[in-house]
C-alpha cells in the first residue's frame, strides 16, 4: 500500500492551516476546562456536621452496589475526605480503602450514617497525595449484598483538586491560576 502525501497549496492553504490551529487550541482549552471543573469549592452543608462550611467536592461517579447503581462523590471538608454514597456501606471485610496513583492503600473503617466513609488519618500526607496525584480510586463494598461478591472500584480524576483546595484556603473563593503546583 502506498500513501500519497497531499499539500494544501494556493490561497486557501493559509486559511485552512489557521482554522486547524484555532480548532486545536479551542479543543485543548475546552478539554482543560472540563478537567478543572471535576472539582469545585463552595459553601455547602458538611455531610458529617450538617453545618454550612467551605467544601471541596468532586463530580459524582456511578458504581454498581450489588442490586442497582449508586452515585459516589468525594468531599473534603478541611478535616476529612468523605466518600458519600446512597447505598449502605459494608465494613465487615476491612477492605474499604483509597488508593492515589501507585501509593499504598489508605484503609479506613470509619463509617458515619451508614453511607459516609471517612478518611481522616495522616491528613497532611493525604492532602499531598491528592494535590499531586492524577487519580484516586475508592474501593467500596455495600450491604446487604448476599452472597458477598466483591468490592467496587470507583475512579476519580484528581485534575482540578489542587486548585479547588487552594480555594478552600482562600475563604472559599475559587483560586486563579494553574491547578497543579510545580513538582
Amino acid at each position: 500500500m502506498r500513501i500519497q502525501q497531499r499539500n494544501i497549496t494556493g490561497p486557501a492553504s493559509g486559511r485552512t492551516r489557521r482554522w486547524l490551529a484555532v480548532l486545536g487550541v479551542c479543543g485543548g482549552l475546552l478539554a482543560a476546562g472540563l478537567a478543572e471543573a471535576a472539582w469545585t469549592v463552595a459553601l455547602k452543608p458538611d455531610p458529617l456536621t450538617r453545618q454550612t462550611r467551605c467544601l471541596v467536592s468532586s463530580e459524582p461517579q456511578t458504581t454498581p452496589d450489588g442490586y442497582d447503581t449508586t452515585p459516589v462523590s468525594l468531599i473534603f471538608n478541611g478535616d476529612s475526605l468523605i466518600v458519600i454514597t446512597e447505598s449502605e456501606l459494608d465494613p465487615s471485610f476491612s477492605d474499604l480503602q483509597l488508593v492515589v496513583d501507585k501509593n499504598p492503600p489508605i484503609r479506613t473503617d470509619q463509617i458515619a450514617r451508614k453511607m459516609l466513609l471517612v478518611f481522616n488519618q495522616d491528613l497532611p500526607e493525604l492532602i499531598r497525595q491528592l494535590r499531586i496525584g492524577r487519580q484516586a480510586i475508592i474501593y467500596l463494598r455495600f450491604w446487604p449484598t448476599w452472597p458477598a461478591t466483591e468490592s467496587f472500584a470507583v475512579p476519580f480524576s484528581l485534575s482540578g483538586f489542587s486548585k479547588a483546595y487552594d480555594g478552600l484556603n482562600q475563604n472559599c473563593r475559587p483560586a486563579t491560576g494553574l491547578g497543579r503546583p510545580a513538582s
